[in-house]
């Protein structure tokens, strides 16, 4: 199949927005990342994890109607700081026509305003990293995927031996297989979010990465 190259927009700069954002970018979409803060900003560009970030307050509607947001193919909304601005954003967007909201909720009680404003699809990764730290400890070790858009999920993958000892960047999981890694779960139950380049990989640690379908499903194969 022949790579179609889309827009996404990116609202929020936190750990779980820059990561999805340098997933989509990572993989060739270009992608527009935007944040209140321009300190945030510019971390991002400073790290090079996207070239295009630029500072904007998303509750403010004309800033949005700037944007010309009929271009992206999804909105991806990741505000955490506050539960009223994520659902004014959300709300200005469905207002203005955006065809897909993607929102991160904070809570249930977050998830379900959201769900009636009609943001599209609405993830809970605190929520799942806290089940996962359950499962574990009640020894029940599901390793899952849930989709983030039509082509990108976010999974939790075994990490396979031959990256045992070596760190985040001398695996070159990013360069050699697209994936942005989002946190580490250690043997216990302890979990390293946002994990540094200097972080050290160790046996039986499982990682949280987002990316496309295919991308994790090739390296899934190194397990095999």
């Amino acid at each position: 199949m022949e790579f179609e190259k889309k827009n996404y927009l990116v609202v929020g700069l936190g750990r779980f927005g820059s990561n999805v954002a340098a997933a989509f970018y990572n993989n060739g979409h270009d992608v527009l990342a935007v944040d209140r803060d321009i300190n945030v900003v510019q971390n991002v560009i400073d790290q090079k994890l996207l070239e295009n970030a630029m500072q904007i307050d998303g509750i403010d509607l004309n800033s949005l109607q700037r944007l010309n947001l009929d271009r992206f193919e999804a909105v991806i909304v990741s505000v955490g700081t506050s539960i009223e601005d994520s659902l004014l954003i959300c709300a200005t967007l469905k207002e203005l026509g955006v065809s897909k909201v993607v929102a991160k909720a904070s809570s249930q009680m977050h998830g379900r305003i959201l769900e009636k404003i009609g943001v599209d699809l609405i993830v809970y990764p605190e929520a799942e990293m806290g089940r996962r730290v359950a499962n574990q400890l009640m020894g029940l070790n599901f390793l899952d995927e849930f989709p983030l858009t039509e082509n990108f999920s976010i999974s939790e993958i075994s990490l396979p031996k031959i990256y045992n000892d070596k760190t985040l960047s001398e695996s070159k999981i990013r360069s050699d297989y697209h994936l942005n890694i989002l946190a580490i779960r250690r043997a216990g139950g302890h979990f390293s979010i946002s994990p540094s380049p200097a972080t050290t990989f160790q046996d039986a640690d499982h990682i949280l990465v987002i990316g496309t379908h295919d991308d994790i499903e090739n390296f899934k194969e190194l397990n095999a």
